[in-house]
């Protein structure tokens, strides 16, 4: 909780599970409430949005009562401008602002997770600076509903309490925060009011809300990116990299390495990797190099992949790829593999290669053509074309048995002939021999 008194000061407010019954008909938001004998502790937490040294704590001998003459500010507002949190001078992790939209994005519901949901605003304050914020959980719902239904011509004033900023590379990125943050849209309250009212007398005339422009995305649909923009690649030609390009392939994947690391700590300015000080604190067998276990979900899954070969890929002959974009659409994959893979001659082997990264020797390959595609499904039966074996074949041949030894004649028209002497044999030629 965050509680603020009659002269604006925010201080941050707990209560422990068992004891949170007693005081939950008083705890409600934009309620005025007494406190006795609440307990005073430091504030440890990460993230900081009023008093940063202290926070009080609700135990069972604390008084709580509703108060009938509240004289303070009904929200306690305390406006950063955005030029502020731009050039990254703000005094605190936490701000409120306001501005007028006139740009959104869709609404991103690809999490499960309705609290990962997210929206992006493009708003601008009286100074015409801009700042994107991106809404999170119920406020991005909030905010989706209100403009799928606003019928107004006014300009929609947006205030963010207790909202937040990232800076990345020198970027800044705002967003409200959990359940803390609060989003107000066009709300009938002074803070809004004189913001409208400025509005006119900035521009002359009243804004309107027609000129919010939907935000254009400019990554391409699925459907696009794997099946028009970009060539199909069998596994086997990526093997060794000889141009940059991006590819889309189709695989099952069987396995995730793990004698490589699968990031790396770099310098923001040189680009350069960099390594992480130890901290006393590190506890021993915290592996940070191994993968996350959650990038088991994709093992026996059937994908395709959008793969970046890069000037590095091709300069050092380097087979370690970048994905940009995978799908476990049933569709795409079908298509895929319907316009791109021929079918398998009759009389076509297949044979068997194994791979320690991927934790079994028994990984099957299918040969289609000239390429190899991985495939699931063991097909190996009598009337089948296609067959698996689970032993090596013998690939190499003795010489002799590939040619003809015929008798070296006198065949050069250029050179004078090299005569042997009377006693020894001629050098027999090796002639290639054709296949029956």
């Amino acid at each position: 909780m965050i509680l603020m008194d009659e002269e604006g000061r925010k201080i941050h407010a707990s209560c422990v599970k068992k004891w949170f019954p007693i005081f939950k008909r008083y705890l409600k938001e934009d309620s005025s409430i007494y406190v006795k004998k609440p307990n005073v502790a430091p504030n440890t937490s990460k993230f900081k949005f009023a008093h940063p040294e202290s926070k009080l704590n609700f135990y069972h001998d604390t008084i709580v009562k509703d108060c009938e003459n509240f004289s303070g500010s009904a929200h306690g507002f305390h406006f950063v401008d955005f030029n502020t949190i731009v050039s990254n001078i703000l005094e605190s992790n936490s701000f409120d602002i306001i501005g007028h939209i006139f740009e959104y994005g869709h609404m991103d519901t690809l999490e499960q997770d309705k609290s990962r949901h997210k929206m992006l605003l493009h708003l601008q304050d009286i100074e015409d600076t801009k700042l994107k914020i991106t809404l999170w959980g119920h406020n991005a719902y909030y905010m989706h509903d209100f403009l799928a239904n606003n019928n107004s011509l006014a300009p929609v004033v947006v205030i963010v309490q207790f909202a937040r900023v990232k800076f990345i590379n020198g970027r800044p990125f705002s967003s409200t925060y959990f359940d803390v943050s609060r989003v107000f849209i066009n709300n009938d309250i002074d803070e809004i009011t004189i913001y409208k009212n400025k509005l006119v007398s900035e521009n002359g005339q009243q804004l309107s809300s027609s000129g919010i422009k939907m935000i254009t995305s400019k990554q391409d649909t699925e459907h696009d990116d794997f099946l028009k923009n970009h060539l199909f690649s069998n596994i086997e030609d990526l093997f060794e990299p000889l141009e940059e390009k991006t590819v889309i392939i189709v695989g099952t994947v069987k396995g995730i390495r793990q004698n490589i690391r699968w990031y790396y700590l770099a310098c923001s300015n040189c680009k350069k990797s960099a390594k992480e000080k130890e901290s006393s604190t590190d506890k021993p067998g915290n592996n940070l190099e191994l993968y996350p276990m959650e990038l088991k979900v994709v093992l026996d899954r059937k994908l395709a992949i959008k793969i970046d070969i890069t000037r590095y890929n091709v300069d050092n002959k380097s087979n370690l790829y970048g994905i940009s974009r995978l799908t476990e659409n049933a569709d795409i994959i079908d298509e895929l593999e319907k316009n791109n893979l021929t079918p398998q001659p009759a009389n076509s082997d297949s044979f068997l290669i194994g791979s320690s990264d991927v934790g079994s020797h028994d990984t099957k390959v299918l040969k289609t053509g000239e390429n190899l595609t991985p495939c699931a499904r063991d097909m190996s039966t009598a009337t089948s074309s296609i067959k698996f074996i689970s032993t090596p074949v013998e690939l190499k041949r003795n010489l002799a048995t590939c040619i003809d030894i015929d008798e070296m004649e006198n065949l050069s028209t250029s050179k004078n002939p090299r005569l042997s002497p009377p006693d020894e044999q001629p050098t027999p030629l090796l002639v290639p021999k054709k296949e029956k």
